[in-house]
C-alpha cells in the first residue's frame, strides 16, 4: 500500500481526484471545474529572485472549482491519501495523522491561494476511507448543492457522496493489494 514502485500510490491519488472532479462537475457545472489548477505563477517570483537563480516550480492543486465555497471565487482542492497502516503511522492516532497532513498542505498552499484571492481546501483521506476534518467540511456543501439539484433530501445525498468517495478509495486500494506478481515457474514439472 505504501510502495512507490509501479505508480499504484499515484493511481490511488488520481482515482480520488477524478471522483472529486466528477462530483464537483455534477454539483455545479462541468465548465466551472478544472484539473490541476495553477496556484501561483512563476512570473511574480521571478521578479524577486536573482537572474542566475532558477524560478521556483509552479504549484498546482488537484481540482479547481469556481463557485464552490463562495460565488465568484475559485476553490482549490489538493488531495492526499496516506496509508495509516504504514510503519511510520502505526503508533499514532489516525485522526491526528490526517490533521497533520492537512496542516502540511495548508502551510504549503494556503497563503499562495489567498494571495490570488482563491480558497484552499486540503482533502486528506486514508486508504481505508477515513476523512480529515476539511474533507468532512467540504462534503456538506456538496450534499446541499446536489440535494437541490436532484430534488432529494440532504440526508439521502450526503451518504451518497461518502459512498462515492469510499468506493473510489476501495477500488484504488484493492488495485494496490491485488496487483499480480510474476507468474509461477514450471521448472520442476
Amino acid at each position: 500500500m505504501s510502495c512507490k514502485k509501479g505508480g499504484l500510490v499515484l493511481l490511488r491519488h488520481n482515482d480520488v481526484a477524478a471522483e472529486w472532479h466528477h462530483l464537483c462537475a455534477v454539483a455545479l457545472t462541468p465548465s466551472a471545474v478544472s484539473d490541476d489548477p495553477l496556484i501561483n505563477t512563476g512570473r511574480d517570483s521571478r521578479d524577486e529572485t536573482p537572474q542566475s537563480a532558477e524560478p521556483p516550480k509552479e504549484l498546482r492543486g488537484d481540482v479547481g472549482d469556481h463557485g464552490f465555497w463562495k460565488r465568484g471565487t475559485t476553490a482549490i482542492f489538493d488531495i492526499r491519501v496516506p496509508d495509516l497502516d504504514a510503519r511510520l503511522h502505526r503508533t499514532h492516532d489516525p485522526r491526528k495523522i490526517l490533521l497533520r497532513h492537512e496542516k502540511a498542505k495548508k502551510v504549503k498552499y494556503n497563503d499562495l491561494c489567498l494571495a490570488r484571492r482563491r480558497s484552499f481546501t486540503p482533502l486528506v483521506f486514508s486508504v481505508d476511507g477515513l476523512r480529515g476534518p476539511e474533507g468532512e467540511a467540504a462534503s456538506k456543501p456538496f450534499a446541499a448543492l446536489l440535494s437541490k439539484k436532484w430534488s432529494r433530501p440532504y440526508s439521502v445525498v450526503c451518504p451518497c457522496i461518502r459512498c462515492r468517495l469510499a468506493l473510489a478509495l476501495a477500488r484504488s486500494a484493492s488495485r494496490c493489494r491485488s496487483e499480480p506478481g510474476p507468474p509461477p515457474s514450471n521448472h520442476g514439472v
